[in-house]
């Protein structure tokens, strides 16, 4: 169970986040709304510990935390194992072949290895984001805009492994800007707006 108690965030004079308090049960998918600019992504980044916050207490429960935007693909000079071997170092984890073997083919990626990330397209440097969550051991993957950029067969793909994930208790936290269409995976929605948590 992750706790989150009167937590803010402001830049400057922006107040982003405003005493937000919520509990997110584990074994959930979660699915973070608001307009672009309202503080889902700022949201994910205090929760997961990668920004601090201006105030407010979060609760891990001593769960381990993953969390994946854009950057997830930053070594774009790379090919897709060797930008996993560098994430798995940087978390002290090490690679499974044949998980990473059957990973690789069911987000369909196999025919893409050999390329570098700057070569692959949008949709599928989303699905290099989803095959690192698949690989490195986590409690709560906090994932920014995992649905963009992919045609409905990939989508579709990725609400599969996004139920098995939570078949096996693990909990998912995502921002979308299309609740409609994943509404029917997830258990909980919290919606940012004016620096509020609306559940």
């Amino acid at each position: 169970m992750l706790n989150i108690k009167n937590l803010s965030k402001s830049f400057s004079d922006t107040k982003v986040l405003d005493n937000i308090s919520c509990t997110i049960d584990s074994g959930k998918l979660v699915a973070l709304l608001g307009k672009n600019g309202s503080g889902k992504t700022t949201f994910l980044k205090c929760i997961s510990n990668i920004m601090n916050t201006d105030s407010g207490d979060i609760d891990y429960n001593n769960s381990n935390f993953l969390f994946l935007n854009d950057k997830a693909n930053i070594f774009s000079d790379l090919k897709i194992l060797d930008n996993m071997k560098c994430i798995l170092r940087f978390y002290n984890q090490d690679l499974n072949k044949d998980q990473y073997n059957q990973s690789l083919n069911l987000l369909g990626l196999k025919e893409f290895e050999e390329l570098q990330l700057k070569n692959l397209s949008r949709g599928n440097l989303q699905r290099n984001k989803l095959l690192i969550a698949l690989n490195l051991s986590w409690d709560y993957l906090l994932i920014d805009e995992p649905f963009t950029n992919l045609d409905d067969s990939a989508k579709a793909i990725f609400k599969e492994i996004f139920l098995d994930l939570k078949s096996k208790n693990k909990t998912i936290i995502f921002s979308t800007h299309n609740f409609s269409y994943v509404q029917d995976i997830c258990n909980q929605s919290l919606t940012i707006k004016e620096g509020k948590i609306h559940l």
